[in-house]
């Protein structure tokens, strides 16, 4: 038996997936494949290429393609996976999910998973109107200090500034010298500032697993307007709490402008079943596999189809209806080589930042401080 090895990121929504499509490979082929997980962190931060060395498979995230375009670390999946089933895969993406791994005319990576910041509730103890903007959420905050909450570690709070931004109508980058528009920049940061300040003040060291499990298991936060859906959270067999994921709020243009997230299967450059690894990763996004083994196994489709699925919709306690929209009109993020750091650097700014309740005005001067460097290197 050929035993190829891949590495995931440590959650059911990404291990789960991996590990039963790996069962039912190994017995329709004979090739067994071996995951690994290493933590959310590290998959939205750590560079690839010394992973490349050591898995055949790797589940990464889409911010790194233009690193990986200029590192060659992983296989360019044109050269083995056939044009017909790229078509059809990027046919059947909800919303840029497979463009996202798209880069310099090359297909990296293929969208196992999808997801893009959401909103949370508890509908058992929101006693209110759901809000349906940037105001009302304000308002609902505090009148309720403590008890909604935004996920707010480094990763996070650069997501949410970004998605601030893309729903108000100015994405960044707003040009080649500055990362956002000044009006734009300012009122996303006084949100991200007033929600920091009567939010939990455990959130800084929360990622959106952890929030949403603390709001599954304890009754002290009602509604988080930006997370990265999980749907074991909202399915109707969790043991704790069941949450419902909505659409974002809007400042006046819907919910648009999410920041897109979501896992992408790349084969390693370095691999020697480089085939074999990737007709494996395309078997796993095509739409038979992403409804009847991702979603079934605590995954969230990259597959338009499997999103449009009542069945799967019921499974995931309404995710999928809930957040289609979102999904639908989500901002893809700058991929090019300066990026990442860039994203680390600026989340880890905002997280310590917003800490101490900052001046918006002097936090923006930071950041775009920060873009000019990066994007001058």
């Amino acid at each position: 038996m050929r035993i190829l090895r891949g590495i995931g990121w440590d959650n059911i929504r990404c291990m789960g997936p991996l590990r039963a499509g790996a069962d039912i490979w190994r017995d329709r082929t004979g090739v067994d494949i071996h995951w690994e997980a290493r933590s959310l962190r590290d998959f939205g931060d750590q560079q690839l290429d010394h992973l490349a060395r050591s898995f055949d498979l790797l589940s990464i995230d889409h911010p790194f393609v233009g690193t990986i375009a200029e590192t060659r670390s992983l296989s360019p999946l044109d050269e083995v996976v056939p044009a017909d089933v790229l078509d059809e895969l990027a046919r059947d993406s909800i919303g840029l999910s497979h463009a996202s791994y798209t880069y310099g005319g090359v297909q990296w990576a293929l969208a196992t998973d999808a997801a893009c910041q959401v909103a949370a509730l508890r509908d058992d103890l929101l006693l209110s109107d759901v809000p349906l903007t940037w105001d009302d959420v304000i308002s609902l905050a505090q009148e309720s200090p403590g008890r909604v909450a935004l996920p707010l570690t480094p990763a996070d709070a650069i997501s949410s500034y970004l998605t601030l931004l893309a729903n108000s109508g100015s994405p960044a980058p707003a040009s080649n010298e500055r990362f956002a528009d000044p009006v734009a920049g300012l009122r996303a940061l006084k949100i991200l500032c007033t929600l920091s300040a009567y939010g939990n003040s455990e959130a800084f060291a929360m990622n959106p697993p952890t929030l949403l499990e603390h709001m599954s298991t304890t009754n002290e936060i009602i509604y988080i307007p930006l997370t990265f859906g999980y749907t074991n959270y909202s399915r109707p067999a969790s043991t704790a709490a069941r949450i419902r994921f909505a659409d974002i709020p809007s400042d006046g243009s819907g919910p648009v402008g999410s920041v897109l997230g979501g896992a992408g299967l790349a084969v390693s450059a370095h691999s020697a079943h480089k085939e074999e690894a990737a007709t494996f990763a395309a078997w796993l996004t095509g739409a038979d596999a992403q409804r009847t083994v991702v979603v079934p196994a605590g995954g969230q489709p990259g597959s338009r189809a499997a999103w449009l699925d009542p069945d799967l919709d019921t499974l995931t306690g309404g995710f999928l209806s809930g957040t289609r929209e979102t999904i639908e009109h989500a901002y893809l993020r700058p991929r090019e080589p300066w990026w990442p750091p860039f994203q680390l650097a600026a989340g880890e700014l905002l997280n310590q930042e917003l800490r101490r309740r900052p001046d918006p005005d002097d936090v923006y001067r930071q950041l775009e401080h920060l873009y000019r460097t990066a994007h001058s290197e």
